[in-house]
């Protein structure tokens, strides 16, 4: 397998991004058609990559039949510059799978979503095709130099998508988490400057090779935590959570629903890649212990600070900080179990967000914003409302929705780890959860209406449409979780090469 395969879905999503601004724009010319020629020209963007990611997929496991160790990393000794910064393994190539279904969904809302007398909404969507390219960039890295590059890209084409809107709050949202990740970039670039003069690589395997030989790891300590300090406030754990929910709410519903389901998982995906992958303990740092603290506090914080809020929109941000505390669970196991308990909560916990922000964007759309506002909206607009319930049971881990397989199986994965207080904290914390969503069904169903609507304010029929494919799909997996499962599995016989 080339190591240009793995640029080539991210290739497809730049060249489109650049073509995006003034193709739309010649396309605007003819009204009349320019909304379904528009939502044309996203799909046969997403077919093109879809069908370099199938490539890929085929490719991989064909050469997964004749040498089972590339499972762990597959490098192409006939072109050694890119297979040593390109990685395609059975972890990278389930994640493209993730960003493609998440991103497609996300990224059909934002074009129903958005006005078409609304100038710059070419460049918006260029932005989300940017930034979903160096997200699969990142996903495929194989050494920790292009990681942080294609991750920042990312990173910057995020910020501008949260001041989409120009208001001040989203301003504002957009400086604070600016400035987080500006600092983040300063640990991570001074963490591998000393990774790289202990080692001499960044390449992944390199660096753990290297690593596992290196007799004093005082100074390894000091550069890890520093790496892991920079993506732990990219990722938004506690303490470093304070940009997420203003981000979040003040950035227009599609950019918060394409956020929570691409760059938030793909925040995930890094932590666990360069801790299970190149820090596998105890062969190089006994790490979990730490991490299952912050787990704790990032599931106790972000539910405790959901419980406080009024703002609908701001509440299920802070689901998604509750949401990081899960995940680590998964990561701190270290085990098997764990890393098919992290890889199917990736994929569930972006569909539930981008759900929950869909939905709740319908509803903002009309007005209602706090708390009082949703009271009797279950009455007066049944299918959003319907597919914000179905949210809420997945959040909630409410069987047969997909919420409640993925949350079994982080709390498992913990308990066979060797951390069961981390797994009842993890189902308090959970039972918690359910009581303040629960609240917010209560509201829509069970309290009389608070305002009148004119008759004339109706749900978008347009936007309910890649909503109730996501309601589709967390019914479907919650039914039958093999579905997915059967994609992670070899993930989880790749860490039983790494691990002794």
């Amino acid at each position: 397998m080339m190591g240009l395969d793995a640029l080539t879905p991210s290739i497809i999503l730049f060249i489109f991004a650049l073509l995006t601004v003034p193709t739309l724009r010649i396309i605007r010319r003819h009204k009349k058609t320019y909304r379904p020629l528009r939502i044309v020209w996203i799909l046969a963007v997403f077919f093109l990559v879809t069908v370099a990611v199938v490539r890929i997929w085929i490719n991989y496991y064909a050469s997964v039949r004749e040498d089972p160790f590339s499972q762990a990393f597959l490098i192409n000794k006939n072109d050694p510059s890119l297979s040593s910064s390109l990685l395609i393994d059975s972890v990278s190539t389930y994640m493209a799978v993730v960003y493609l279904t998440a991103g497609l969904i996300s990224v059909l809302y934002s074009v129903l979503a958005l006005r078409e007398d609304d100038r710059l909404s070419e460049r918006y969507l260029a932005l989300m095709l940017m930034v979903l390219g160096s997200i699969i960039a990142a996903t495929f890295s194989g050494d920790l130099l292009t990681l942080f590059i294609f991750w920042e890209a990312s990173a910057a084409g995020s910020c501008l998508l949260i001041t989409y809107r120009k208001s001040p709050e989203s301003i504002e949202a957009c400086f604070k988490y600016l400035v987080m990740i500006i600092m983040a970039s300063g640990f991570i670039v001074y963490g591998l400057s000393v990774i790289y003069g202990l080692t001499g690589s960044l390449n992944f395997w390199a660096v753990r090779e290297a690593l596992m030989q290196l007799p004093d790891k005082r100074l390894l300590i000091m550069a890890f935590a520093f790496v892991a300090c920079g993506y732990a406030i990219e990722t938004a754990i506690v303490p470093f959570h304070m940009w997420l929910p203003d981000a979040y709410t003040a950035a227009s519903p599609s950019a918060s629903a394409f956020l929570s389901a691409i760059v938030d998982q793909a925040s995930y995906y890094v932590l666990m890649r360069v801790l299970i992958y190149i820090l596998t303990p105890p062969l190089i740092l006994n790490w979990p212990l730490a991490l299952a603290v912050f787990s704790a506090l990032t599931m106790t914080i972000g539910n405790l600070f959901a419980l406080a809020q009024t703002n609908v929109k701001r509440m299920i941000s802070y689901v998604c900080i509750a949401d990081i505390g899960y995940n680590l669970i998964a990561i701190t196991s270290v085990t098997p179990l764990g890393v098919m308990g992290n890889l199917f909560f990736f994929f569930v916990g972006g569909m539930t967000t981008a759900l929950a922000f869909m939905a709740v964007g319908v509803l903002n759309a009309l007005g209602l914003k706090k708390l009082n506002d949703f009271s009797g909206v279950g009455r007066k607009f049944p299918l959003t409302s319907l597919s914000l319930v179905i949210a809420v049971c997945s959040f909630s881990g409410i069987p047969p929705f997909a919420g409640f397989m993925s949350k079994y199986m982080v709390f498992t994965a913990a308990i066979e780890g060797g951390m069961s207080w981390l797994a009842v904290i993890g189902v308090l914390n959970s039972l918690l959860q359910t009581g303040y969503l629960l609240r917010l069904v209560h509201y829509m169903y069970a309290r009389p209406m608070r305002r009148r609507f004119d008759e004339t304010m109706k749900e978008s029929r347009t936007l309910l449409i890649p909503i109730f494919v996501l309601v589709f799909l967390i019914v479907l997996i919650g039914i039958y979780p093999s579905i997915v499962l059967s994609m992670i599995y070899p993930a989880a016989q790749q860490l039983d090469l790494l691990l002794p």
